[in-house]
């Protein structure tokens, strides 16, 4: 009972997000977002905006700017599953106070200059094109950078049995034609910085940012029909919420991998890629850069075969490092996007559709695993890193293995066995770009929930339920990498966070019991009658409810 009453005192969060990066963005700009594009097009934005003007005098409604598309009163909105309205959202992070403080520190610390993905894939809840709108509106198209080589690249009929005929080996289709190209260009960091700040601001979202590390969350249900509590310990004290919403990434910390045994040895010399350094804007270490600066020759390894380990070798390069050995354990895998185009493009959903028609969760584990096939890096520094090799900056080495290396304090380089040997392989510094590993059940500050409500997980990933909820009763939600096993390979991506902010967003009003299927018209103007004509006329409703509504009201 003290504890029911001390709940009673504090102020208790209807919507707690952990991690303020693309995925929380995503979220709490959904749960502010009445009409969502991912429910709603454009053409039928603007016929309920004709549908409902006269449901309400345009003199007694002052138009106000509720969203991009037109200046309309917010009565006049047809809503989706709705939030009800003044939720109080709280999103605390670890690394800042502010929206994507670890994206943009990932991204500047690495030099990167562009995102990987395509233009639809951002966190604008009301229209899919929101990036390229923005991009359009602020005149910055010149900072779009095309995708070549992806869209008009399908084969026709007779160019497939041709090159069959020729014993040419089949070419997998893009799925991508002239219709897709506006699509199929990269963002600026820059660009997508501000635009993700134009959302936060359209939403009212700046300040609901803490900088605060969640150490522990555990559930109270409450007396019967009433609603739970969270109660979640945290850097700054003890939060209270009735939602939890988990959006961290991996949420585990850069770990050198285990078979790095000398890694452990001493603390300098070697590093994670994604470890915070000194200098926010560089990888390399402090000591590193001052024996640069005095003009020594300095080599440097780089371990990995994704993107990040490619975008080391050259902002290592460009920072004055003479020689970078670069090892990966398999071959250079080039990929215009972290998993195969056929999940990306307008057929996707053909791949979605035997990902949810799986049998079990292993089995979508083994998709996920196949669609995304490890590291893999983009034609663009595909060609930065041969241009670099042919300069004799950077050394290649396919299908190789670190499995030892011993530290000279005389010369202070590692001296690294592989397998395959390479002889005489020196480096005065290694940088692990391996990724990071992710196992939810690892999670310190998820230990009391697994422990009072145990679900399952494959390969890391929890078996949640298809809302992405803990389970049936425990209203804490997945979204991003964690979701995978019910979003699919694109989970972890910012088309993901989309996604998972839609089937997150939807379960939450249901939770607050508002799911309010109309805002005016019919309830208002007829008062008290059952069918919305609006939803009728944008065939959102079926007609025949219209008859079953007439049975009842005659019965």
């Amino acid at each position: 009972s003290s504890k029911m009453e001390e709940t009673n005192q504090q102020h208790i969060h209807d919507v707690l997000i952990v991690g303020a990066g693309p995925c929380g963005l995503a979220l709490a700009a959904r749960i502010r977002e009445n009409t969502p594009g991912a429910l709603f097009t454009e053409s039928e934005h603007q016929r309920f905006h004709w549908m409902k003007a006269s449901s309400t005098s345009k003199l007694n409604s002052k138009p106000i700017r509720t969203s991009r598309r037109s200046n309309t009163a917010p009565d006049r909105l047809l809503s989706g599953p709705q939030v009800p309205e003044g939720v109080d959202i709280k999103v605390l992070d670890e690394s800042g106070d502010k929206w994507m403080a670890a994206w943009n520190e990932r991204f500047e610390r690495l030099n990167i200059s562009h995102l990987r993905s395509p233009m639809f894939f951002q966190i604008d809840p009301k229209d899919r094109d929101g990036l390229l709108g923005f991009a359009h509106r602020e005149e910055r198209e010149n900072e779009l950078r095309e995708i070549k080589g992806v869209v008009g690249k399908d084969l026709s009929k007779h160019q497939r049995k041709q090159s069959l005929k020729n014993g040419s080996k089949s070419q997998e289709t893009s799925y991508l034609d002239e219709r897709d190209r506006k699509d199929m260009f990269r963002p600026s960091q820059a660009l997508f910085k501000e635009h993700c700040w134009d959302v936060a601001r359209h939403y009212g979202l700046e300040d609901v940012v803490e900088k605060s590390r969640v150490t522990s969350v555990s559930y109270e249900s409450g007396p019967a029909g009433e609603p739970g509590i969270f109660t979640v310990e945290t850097s700054t004290g003890v939060k209270k919420a009735r939602v939890v919403v988990f959006a961290t990434g991996p949420s585990a910390p850069p770990v050198l991998p285990p078979s790095c045994s000398f890694c452990h040895e001493r603390n300098e010399g070697v590093s994670h890629a994604f470890e915070p350094t000194a200098l926010p804007d560089c990888v390399l270490p402090v000591p590193i850069l001052d024996k640069i600066k005095a003009g020594e020759e300095i080599t440097v390894g780089v371990v990995g075969g994704g993107l990040t380990s490619a975008q080391i070798s050259d902002a290592a390069i460009k920072r004055g490092v003479t020689k970078v050995h670069h090892i990966m354990r398999g071959p250079m895998k080039i990929k215009h996007f972290d998993m195969d185009l056929s999940w990306v493009g307008k057929y996707k959903n053909f791949h979605l559709a035997s990902f949810w028609s799986a049998d079990s969760d292993e089995e979508r584990w083994e998709m996920i695993k196949e669609a995304r096939n490890g590291g893999s890096i983009t034609p663009e520094y595909k060609k930065i890193l041969e241009n670099l090799i042919k300069a004799g900056k950077v050394d290649l080495y396919k299908y190789t293995e670190v499995i030892d290396a011993t530290w000279d304090t005389n010369t202070q380089m590692w001296t690294l066995i592989t397998s395959p040997p390479i002889p005489d392989l020196k480096v005065h510094h290694l940088v692990y770009a391996t990724g990071i590993p992710t196992d939810f059940t690892q999670i310190p500050a998820l230990k009391p929930l697994l422990e009072s409500a145990p679900i399952n997980s494959v390969g890391g990933i929890p078996c949640c339920t298809n809302e992405l909820m803990w389970n049936d009763d425990i209203p804490f939600f997945f979204t991003g990498r964690l979701a995978a096993l019910r979003l699919g390979p694109a989970a972890p991506n910012l088309d993901g966070a989309r996604q998972g902010a839609e089937r997150i967003a939807g379960k939450i009003a249901e939770i607050f019991g508002r799911r309010r299927r109309d805002s005016g018209y019919a309830s208002e103007a007829a008062d008290g009658e059952r069918v919305d004509m609006r939803r009728l006329g944008l065939g959102r409703d079926n007609q025949f409810e219209v008859l079953a509504a007439l049975e009842d009201d005659d019965s």
